[in-house]
């Protein structure tokens, strides 16, 4: 602990830079050095154990140090220069710049301009600090210029200082006036305008500088006036004097009195623009002159008629109108208006006014049928804001074919007619009337073909109604016939009346069959038998179309030649039907059937008498065998190509014909061929191959044994040869049968 040594700086220390470990001895420096303000410390440092002491002293030297930026001599440059200068670099003005280092060469300071032109419209010299302006400069493009010089020591690679500097462009008058319409400056002005009222500003601009000198002072005169009305003509010298400018201010004014739009709508002025320079320019300002209201309209016609059809809707049109007014704008939009002639408000107006015309329109419809509304004399006027004329219209109403022929009464009753009445009988006279004029009102007569589709009956044009033909009371017992009236008219209209004609019977319908009698009888069936008619009767009963007074009761008979035979006899019932019976046992492979004529009378004054035959079918019985056949069928095929056919029916002989056989195929069984199982039917598929197929076929009724069938088909390809020379043979009239032909 004796050799414990601590250590402390005792004097020397100026402003308390250094600093010392108290343990260790380890000078340090405290606070900022500055070599400008002190270059040397003597620092007297002192070293204790706590009782033993001693000193030294420590020589500190200070090292400069480049601390302080280069300053210049101001904070702010100005210079000029001016514009259009030839002959660069052209000197503007210099920099100075100072290094406040102690001991500093001054000698190696540089300088550099920094900013939007910076080398390229202007330069420095870094040694010297010269500005040059390296370009012709335009002060119209830019006036002044703003750049930042630095200054820096150490050659250029030490600390560094800034001004700025403003450079300014003198003016020189390079710039003629220009006026800002690009094409044309435009104004109006009223017409009729008093001398001296403003039109319009035409000021122009001058890029040079208006704040020095005169080259941007500006005087104004008119050079020339055209009429440019018509701007696809050119234009036309106008009185110069119309128009003054100030020469000062470039206001344009009235210069006489006099401005008719209606004589020139538009003209066009040359202003020129001089500057104090002498350099001038020059505009043109195209003057509207705007519409005064000082013409009335007038209408173009002086002479207004028209036609139109009572059967106009309303808004139809009836006519247009046009009117002009020399004036233009809202002084020319026309309004038309009936004011006169139209004392029910019939019609009215619809007015385009931009267009100047109007549009007479039906407002309510017309009735010619009315006197009052068959002419009407319309006064219209025409009106802008100020001014009105008038024009008178002729209006005439059409008649329309607006009404329909009407009978009076529309419906007749006739007495009954007896249907045998002679063709030409007139049954009746009918008149319509109409209420039209003209053609309209002219009527031709006519029946409706639905009410008399047969034309039984005729109607001549003075409404006579006559009979045509023959008349059947048993087809129409009473006939309703609609009489139709048509007028002339385009559209024709119509009216119509109904004529009801009932007709009184004759006896010229004798009877006939209540039914399509078909009655069967079948064989081998022991006699005598009652014929069943149909399936619910046995008995035969007749009806008659007449009326019943010349209908029932009916007679029932035979032929003489009938009455007597051993097959059938027919009983009549004496109260409108009769009975057949069969009278022996019979055999249908003899004979399938029999005609018996049946004579019948009705009880008409005189009595109707007709002759109806009956069929009477022999019904079949499974009373012999079938029997085994054999069919050949031929069939041509043209380049393999074949149609699906029906060859036919397989053949098994039976002399029974109400059979009910199948057939199947025996054996083998064909791929190309479909055969029906009911009805026997043979089909050869379609595009079968040329070739002789044979095959079997077993046929069965179910009662008798089952018959095996042969069916050879023989398939035969057609050349083209037989087809070119084939012909066709058609036979008229009777024909036998085919086999007579072949």
């Amino acid at each position: 602990g004796n050799a414990k040594l601590r250590y402390q700086i005792t004097s020397g220390n100026t402003g308390g830079v250094f600093d010392v470990e108290p343990e260790v001895g380890a000078i340090f420096i405290a606070q900022p050095l500055d070599y400008e303000q002190n270059k040397r410390y003597k620092l007297h440092v002192l070293a204790s154990d706590g009782k033993w002491e001693d000193y030294t002293t420590v020589t500190v030297n200070v090292v400069n140090k480049n601390d302080e930026a280069p300053v210049f001599t101001v904070n702010e440059y100005y210079g000029s220069v001016t514009e259009e200068l030839d002959g660069s670099p052209v000197f503007v003005l210099q920099v100075t710049a100072s290094d406040p280092d102690k001991d500093a060469d001054q000698e190696a300071l540089r300088y550099s301009l920094h900013g939007q032109g910076a080398e390229s419209e202007f330069i420095i010299d870094e040694v010297t600090g010269k500005i040059y302006a390296q370009r012709t400069l335009d002060r119209e493009e830019r006036a002044v210029w703003r750049f930042v010089v630095l200054a820096t020591d150490e050659g250029g690679e030490g600390l560094t200082g800034f001004t700025d500097v403003i450079i300014n462009v003198w003016d020189i008058n390079d710039n003629a006036p220009i006026f800002p319409c690009p094409l044309s400056c435009h104004g109006d002005v009223s017409e009729n305008s008093v001398i001296g009222t403003s039109v319009m500003e035409m000021t122009a601009t001058d890029l040079d500088d208006s704040a020095v000198g005169q080259n941007a002072v500006l005087s104004y005169r008119i050079v020339g006036i055209l009429d440019v009305t018509n701007s696809k003509q050119g234009g036309v010298a106008a009185f110069s004097e119309m128009f003054s400018i100030n020469p000062t201010t470039g206001t344009i004014t009235v210069g006489l009195g006099g401005l008719d739009r209606e004589q020139i709508e538009s003209y066009l002025l040359v202003v020129e623009a001089r500057d104090g320079g002498g350099m001038t320019g020059t505009g043109t300002a195209t003057i509207q002159v705007k519409d005064v209201n000082d013409h009335a309209p007038r209408f173009i016609d002086q002479s207004c008629q028209a036609r139109i059809s009572e059967h106009a809707e309303p808004n139809a049109e009836v006519l247009e109108l046009a009117a002009e007014d020399r004036d233009t704008g809202e002084n020319a939009q026309l309004t038309f208006s009936v004011v006169a002639g139209d004392q029910e408000q019939k019609f009215y107006m619809v007015s385009h006014k931009q267009e100047q015309h109007g549009v007479l329109r039906l407002k309510k419809r017309l009735d010619y049928e009315r006197h009052s509304e068959q002419k009407f004399n319309l006064t219209v006027k025409v009106e802008d804001l100020d001014f009105s004329s008038f024009l008178h219209c002729m209006i005439e109403v059409e008649d329309y074919n607006d009404h329909a022929p009407v009978f009076i009464p529309h419906f007749l009753s006739l007495a009954p007619l007896p249907e045998d009445v002679s063709v030409g009988t007139s049954v009746a006279r009918l008149v319509a009337s109409d209420s039209d004029s003209g053609q309209n009102r002219d009527i031709t007569y006519s029946l409706s073909e639905d009410s008399d589709t047969e034309g039984l009956f005729t109607i001549d044009q003075s409404g006579v109604l006559s009979v045509a033909r023959p008349l059947d009371r048993e087809k129409t017992a009473q006939h309703q016939l609609v009489v139709i009236a048509t007028d002339h008219g385009i559209p024709a209209l119509t009216g119509s009346a109904t004529v009801q004609l009932p007709l009184l019977d004759v006896n010229d319908n004798g009877p006939e069959f209540e039914a399509a009698y078909s009655p069967v009888v079948f064989e081998n069936v022991a006699g005598p038998q009652v014929v069943r008619l149909n399936q619910t009767s046995t008995l035969l009963r007749a009806m008659d179309r007449d009326s019943p007074e010349n209908g029932l009761p009916f007679h029932f008979t035979v032929p003489p030649e009938y009455r007597y035979s051993n097959d059938f006899y027919l009983q009549d019932n004496l109260n409108g039907s009769a009975t057949l019976t069969a009278l022996r046992t019979f055999d249908r492979e003899r004979q399938k059937e029999f005609l018996l004529p049946i004579v019948m009378s009705d009880s008409g004054h005189p009595a109707k008498t007709v002759t109806s035959t009956l069929t009477v079918t022999i019904g079949d019985q499974n009373d012999h065998a079938h029997v085994a056949g054999e069919k050949h069928i031929s069939i041509n095929s043209h380049r393999g190509r074949m149609p699906t056919t029906v060859l036919g029916k397989v053949y098994a002989p039976d002399p029974d014909d109400w059979d009910n056989k199948t057939y199947v195929f025996e054996g083998h069984m064909p791929s190309y061929f479909i055969l029906n199982k009911r009805t026997g039917f043979l089909i050869i598929k379609e595009n079968t191959p040329p070739g002789t197929y044979q095959f079997q076929v077993r046929v069965s009724d179910g009662i008798w044994p089952d018959a095996i069938s042969t069916v050879t088909v023989h398939v035969r390809e057609l050349r083209d040869e037989a087809i070119y020379n084939s012909a066709s043979l058609r036979l008229a009239g009777k024909v036998d049968s085919p086999k007579t032909y072949l």
